[in-house]
């Protein structure tokens, strides 16, 4: 669909179930990888990435934040984000979270697409989780390597639905543990992921999920710790993506100081992470420094991967979506 553009021609609209028809975790992966690498190279490198941290506008009478995140990449495509959280919404039936994101051209400034943000934000995100779990896996020691792995997943949202989908493509797993808050809500998750041939079960506590889970996905929109570390092998992994804001936290803090902590970004990690803040949690790397080997990866103990979600991996999603479609409207 394309609507009448502000200066000349027409704007491209992109909705979010066509995201999720052209883009692929095939092909978002290695985009993301990209990316990650990209942004630790830093906006002087010829092969780098710009981005600021995101902005935030509380909306305190109705307990709504608004944000921004722009981004570029090397000069080769722009976008901002615009995204609202809103958590009261679910009671009324309205989403919680709504994104829009503008894809522009670095060379004129003009906007050439308008995208519906809620499907890249959650393939995105957990393409980054994929792509830290990938490289950090991958180093365990070789009696892991072969063997079905546990995977759990907490929360029952769309970011815990994107986990699960990923992990289940790139790791080989016997079982999919579920726990959600609302029981109904994580037997319908589970009924979902069965559909698609991902084996999923439901726990009925959080100890339960995790308890023999070799990777433990927390998607949850808790303020206050949810996870704790006498629960957890001890050499699993943990990507944990909920808790982004200063004042709350998805994870005790016992676990994340006696972990090895990955991060997307330093930055975002020591001023946006209520994880890393509160508890004084050292941040080991950025997942960019492992995958451009400037850092060696470290697994000999429990591994997290702090994300706090990076604007510039919407600007790869929106242009590699951007250019699925158009290829599509040229065979």
């Amino acid at each position: 669909m394309s609507i009448k553009g502000m200066s000349q021609g027409l704007l491209r609209w992109v909705s979010d179930d066509q995201v999720r028809r052209v883009l692929t975790w095939d092909l978002l992966l290695p985009a993301v990888r990209q990316v990650l690498q990209a942004f630790t190279l830093g906006p002087d490198h010829c092969d780098g990435a710009v981005q600021p941290l995101r902005s935030r506008i509380k909306v305190n009478q109705h307990n709504g934040i608004l944000l921004t995140m722009p981004g570029m990449m090397a000069g080769s495509s722009m976008t901002v984000k615009i995204l609202t959280a809103y958590p009261d919404n679910s009671a009324k039936g309205l989403p919680s979270h709504s994104s829009t994101i503008l894809h522009m051209d670095p060379k004129t400034g003009l906007i050439e697409a308008i995208l519906e943000g809620n499907a890249i934000t959650e393939m995105r995100t957990a393409a980054a989780s994929a792509v830290a779990t990938l490289e950090i896996m991958s180093a365990r020691d070789d009696q892991r390597r072969g063997k079905d792995l546990v995977v759990a997943v907490l929360g029952a949202g769309a970011q815990a639905y994107s986990h699960a989908r990923v992990m289940a493509h790139i790791l080989k797993t016997d079982k999919v543990v579920v726990w959600a808050r609302r029981t109904e809500a994580a037997d319908q998750f589970c009924q979902t992921l069965q559909a698609e041939g991902i084996p999923a079960m439901v726990a009925a506590t959080v100890q339960e999920a995790v308890v023999d889970a070799d990777v433990i996905n927390c998607c949850t929109a808790t303020s206050t710790p949810l996870l704790q570390a006498a629960w957890i092998k001890p050499m699993a992994h943990i990507n944990s993506v909920g808790a982004p804001h200063p004042d709350h936290q998805e994870l005790e803090e016992e676990l994340i100081r006696n972990a090895i902590v990955y991060t997307d970004s330093y930055n975002s990690a020591k001023n946006e992470s209520g994880d890393v803040i509160k508890s004084g949690a050292a941040v080991y790397a950025e997942i960019g420094e492992i995958l451009l080997q400037r850092k060696p990866v470290l697994t000999d103990r429990i591994t997290i991967f702090k994300s706090l979600g990076l604007a510039v991996e919407d600007t790869v999603a929106a242009q590699l979506v951007c250019e699925l479609l158009k290829a599509e409207e040229n065979q």
